[in-house]
């Protein structure tokens, strides 16, 4: 990254033929995994002998023979995480035998891999607008939609001014060619004042498959024949989804199970959730081979508000979502603790 390299163009060695011999160049700033700190040494003519030798943070770079005019002595240097005091020093001999030495002191910088965080939640479809939060000062925000056969809906680029470290970014928007779009994906990529880059990917899409109802026997959670066609059915839904958004964005299931109020809140929670994963396990058995989640909510997100032991069919239900990630928390779907079949 250009701005985190300084460039050394005087050199005093002992020697007056010796001086420009070399350039250095300082690559100050490195992130643990993506890059690392370098010193390079850049021959302003060839050179018999050069020798040099760096110490930081416990590792050593070095060099030691002849190069070339033009030739790059690159020597990366594997700091540990945290800032670094380096020193060391550079010598050379060249054709016509004069000679030449200098010290070397400098600092670099390792940095722990960026985080990008961004709010699911606070993601606004409508009003095209998100919220993010780097943990390092942020220099720019690139958003980038992607829509139903994955056509890039457009790409806004954010400059910002060292926008501190962990304080939220609101108001990030995107344009679109076509605001009335299907958003199936969000790239949001941010790069830190010291040039490194996090991305994040989005899918802030989530489809509730229609369907009837799989009814169980008082206390059971097994599947009778009798239900099987409303599966068959919601199944078929399934497919349909998948081949319009599937290949394009990663696909997922996930079935929720919900009781009435009648018998206690705890006996309903287990309930539901045995109901949820039976429901799971079909789709699964039916070929549904991507991943599948369940959870039972028991009582908790009641399709028709009631009171303790009431008989309500219309909260005695599933849920079927196919979506690339856990669907939102919404009053009827009030969880995410979701368990892989």
């Amino acid at each position: 990254m250009a701005y985190n390299r300084a460039m050394l163009l005087l050199f005093f060695f002992s020697a007056a033929s010796a001086q420009d011999a070399v350039k250095l160049e300082i690559t100050r700033a490195g992130q643990d995994g993506t890059a690392l700190p370098a010193l390079t040494v850049l021959p302003q003519q060839a050179i018999s002998a050069l020798d040099v030798s760096v110490q930081c943070g416990g590792v050593t770079g070095e060099h030691h023979g002849a190069v070339s005019a033009g030739e790059r002595v690159e020597l990366p240097l594997a700091v540990p995480v945290g800032e670094h005091t380096c020193t060391g020093s550079l010598g050379l001999r060249l054709s016509d035998g004069s000679e030449g030495e200098m010290p070397l002191s400098f600092s670099v910088q390792m940095y722990p891999p960026l985080e990008l965080m961004v709010d699911r939640a606070g993601v606004d479809l409508e009003a095209q607008r998100l919220t993010a939060l780097l943990d390092r000062d942020a220099a720019r925000i690139d958003i980038t939609a992607t829509g139903v056969g994955g056509v890039t809906l457009g790409t806004t680029s954010h400059a910002l001014s060292a926008h501190p470290a962990n304080a939220p970014i609101t108001d990030l928007t995107w344009d679109s060619t076509d605001p009335s779009a299907e958003v199936i994906r969000l790239e949001v990529r941010a790069q830190d004042t010291a040039g490194f880059w996090a991305a994040v990917e989005l899918f802030p899409w989530f489809y509730d498959i229609p369907h009837e109802d799989v009814v169980f026997a008082s206390g059971a959670a097994d599947i009778v024949p009798e239900y099987v066609g409303h599966l068959q059915a919601a199944m078929a839904e399934i497919e349909s989804v998948q081949a319009r958004y599937g290949e394009h964005a990663e696909i997922n299931l996930y079935v929720g199970g919900f009781t009435d109020t009648v018998g206690s809140a705890a006996t309903n929670r287990a309930l539901s959730q045995r109901r949820a994963r039976a429901i799971a396990a079909w789709f699964r058995s039916a070929g549904f081979s991507a991943p599948v989640y369940y959870q039972g909510f028991g009582e908790d997100g009641l399709a028709v508000p009631s009171g303790d032991e009431v008989d309500e069919p219309a909260n005695r239900r599933a849920a079927y979502i196919i979506a690339a990630q856990p669907p939102p928390l919404t009053p009827t779907l009030p969880g995410d603790s979701w368990t892989a079949l």
